[in-house]
């Protein structure tokens, strides 16, 4: 099954922001003006390197999810048309594309991997951790994104905070911040493999089984897929962005809740579901590796895009 565009009306509800269910009820247009534009600033062209931190303990499983998603961005699509993590990196790429007037190529590869299990930072992160954060993961290295993965039993100030990551620059060094928030806010963070918190959605709202069957890492994979389709296509705040109901929005941001065809508020969309394991996705990556990512905005139809 190929790709799709989630329909506009559906589209205005489907943000986290709660009082959208109220302002655009079903079947209303969703307003185009303003939308994600380019502002003229650099993106992330060509090859991404990644120098990952692993702040604190991290079971392997939680590693491995996110090393093959990592890994399977670069793999050929496959000859069975299935959806797949490629086809939603390319419709990253799409924006690149866009600003260029060319087509654009570009793998992302890992590195470098450090790890921190003691927390030799403390065990509560704020603002003031980032430089050292980033000195861990990227010493003697140039040119890369770091990447810092924060586990459980490790508190990050506002990280709870919508949309559950970080990406931005300081100095020159671009930087993600995601952590495994399903014990600290799992109905912020850990949707919908966790029951929303959020008090407009319905009673009946739809949770679903984590297609490697442990929530912490694929809710992980969610938000570093978000984080870094934001990265990508701005990286230093002048890139793709628009502001919509009064703060900013990106590629991934606009369009969070959103999975598959068919999703509404309280329903992720009609993603599939592995008949063995019982765990919900969207793509499949190597090895026959399953993961849900989130929808992306597609700035040629003024959409959301789904992978499926």
């Amino acid at each position: 099954m190929g790709s799709s565009s989630i329909p506009n009306g559906l589209l205005s509800l489907s943000l986290a922001a709660c009082l959208l269910v109220h302002l655009f009820p079903f079947g209303s247009a969703y307003p185009k003006d303003p939308t994600i534009s380019y502002h003229n600033g650099p993106l992330l062209t060509g090859n991404v390197s990644l120098a990952l931190l692993w702040y604190g303990e991290f079971l392997p499983v939680e590693k491995t999810v996110v090393r093959t998603f990592i890994e399977s961005l670069g793999m050929e699509k496959s000859m069975s048309f299935q959806s797949d993590v490629h086809s939603w990196w390319q419709k990253v790429h799409s924006y690149l594309e866009l600003a260029e007037k060319r087509r654009s190529k570009g793998a992302v590869r890992i590195a470098r991997e450090v790890d921190d299990e003691k927390a030799s930072l403390g065990r509560v992160l704020g603002n003031e951790s980032l430089p050292g954060l980033l000195q861990k993961a990227t010493v003697g290295l140039a040119n890369t994104v770091a990447v810092i993965f924060v586990s459980k039993g490790v508190k990050m100030v506002e990280a709870c905070k919508l949309p559950c990551y970080l990406h931005g620059v300081l100095g020159k060094q671009v930087y993600i911040v995601v952590g495994n928030l399903e014990e600290e806010c799992p109905g912020s963070c850990a949707v919908p493999f966790h029951r929303s918190r959020n008090p407009f959605m319905p009673p009946n709202a739809v949770t679903l089984e984590p297609p490697s069957g442990n929530l912490g890492a694929d809710a992980m994979v969610i938000h570093f897929a978000s984080a870094l389709a934001d990265t990508v296509t701005n990286p230093f705040g002048n890139g793709f962005f628009g502001t919509e109901w009064g703060q900013d929005s990106q590629a991934a941001t606009v369009c969070m809740g959103l999975f598959a065809t068919g999703a509404f508020p309280g329903y992720p969309g009609n993603v599939r579901v592995d008949p063995y394991t019982g765990g919900a996705f969207n793509a499949r990556g190597l090895n026959d590796s399953k993961f849900l990512l989130p929808a992306l905005w597609d700035p040629k139809t003024d959409d959301c895009w789904t992978v499926l």
